[in-house]
C-alpha cells in the first residue's frame, strides 16, 4: 500500500463497490491503448504506428481533461457515451490524417472495442482478487461510467457473478463525480456508509467523488499516475485482501 497512511484499525468493510474502465478492465502495458488503436488502424488500411497514436492522443488527453474538469457529462446515457467516444475515435483517426469516411470508421471502432471486445482487457489480478474476498464473506458491487451493456461486457470478460449489484450510468441518467449516482450505490449496497469500500482509478471521478458522500475510497494507481494523490493508493487489487487491515481515515 503507497501514499498516505492512518492510525487505527479499519472498520469491517462489508461491502466493495468497484468501478470498471481502469480498475478491472485496462491495459498492463502504459502504451496498451495505443497499440491497440493502432493495430485497429492497420486493419482498416491504415500503415499507422503506435509512435503517431501517442502523439495525437496526448494532445487530446489534454482537451479531455480540461473538458472533465469543466463537468461536461459524457456517460449519461447509452447514445451519450456513444457520441463521446466515437467523437474521441473520429478526432483522433483525424488527427492520423485519416480524413475520409472518418466518422464511418469511429463507428466501427466502436463497435469493436466497446461492444464486441469488451472494452479493454481484464487485468491479471482482477478474478483472483474477486475470489479471495468473496471467500472472505465480501459482498461486491459496481458504480461506473459505463455504456448499457455492462452485464454483457462482465459476462465476456468471466466475471458477472462476482458482483451482487451494479450501479451504471447510462442507465440511470447519472455519472460520476456526482454525489447522487455515489448515494444511490449505497443505497443498492444495503449497508451504512461506513461498512462499504469503494475502489477506483481516478481521483477526480472516483476518490473525490465518494469522499463528498462520505465513503471510504481507495486509489488504485497501477501506472503510478497519481503519486500527489491525498489518498490511500494501490498498485495492485490484491492488495485488498488485506482488508480490514486499512486505516479508518480512508474517507
Amino acid at each position: 500500500m503507497r501514499g498516505r497512511e492512518g492510525s487505527g484499525a479499519a472498520g469491517p468493510y462489508q461491502v466493495i463497490i468497484f468501478d470498471v474502465n481502469g480498475t478491472l478492465l485496462g491495459y498492463e502495458d502504459p502504451l496498451g491503448f495505443e497499440k491497440r488503436f493502432a493495430a485497429a488502424c492497420r486493419d482498416l488500411g491504415h500503415p499507422i504506428t503506435t509512435d503517431q497514436v501517442s502523439r495525437v492522443f496526448q494532445g487530446l488527453m489534454q482537451e479531455w481533461v480540461a473538458r472533465q474538469a469543466s463537468g461536461f457529462r459524457r456517460a449519461s446515457s447509452g447514445e451519450q457515451y456513444r457520441q463521446t467516444m466515437t467523437g474521441l475515435y473520429r478526432l483522433m483517426l483525424e488527427g492520423l490524417g485519416v480524413q475520409r469516411d472518418a466518422g464511418r470508421q469511429a463507428e466501427a471502432l466502436y463497435e469493436r472495442f466497446i461492444v464486441r471486445e469488451g472494452f479493454m482487457p481484464l487485468f491479471s489480478d482482477v478474478k483472483e482478487t474477486l475470489m479471495q474476498l468473496r471467500a472472505q464473506g465480501k459482498r461486491l458491487g459496481i458504480l461506473s461510467n459505463f455504456p448499457p451493456h455492462l452485464e454483457d461486457t462482465l459476462k465476456l470478460h468471466g466475471i458477472h457473478g462476482y458482483f451482487a449489484f451494479s450501479v451504471v450510468s447510462s442507465l440511470v441518467g447519472l455519472e460520476k463525480p456526482d454525489p447522487a449516482i455515489f448515494e444511490l450505490a449505497i443505497e443498492r449496497a444495503g449497508v451504512p456508509r461506513e461498512e462499504i469500500l469503494y475502489v477506483g482509478d481516478h481521483v477526480d471521478d472516483d476518490i473525490r467523488g465518494a469522499r463528498a458522500v462520505g465513503l471510504p475510497a481507495i486509489l488504485i494507481d497501477r501506472h503510478d499516475r497519481w503519486p500527489k494523490a491525498d489518498c490511500v493508493r494501490i498498485r495492485s487489487l490484491s492488495e485488498l485482501a488485506a482488508i480490514p487491515g486499512y486505516p479508518e481515515s480512508l474517507s
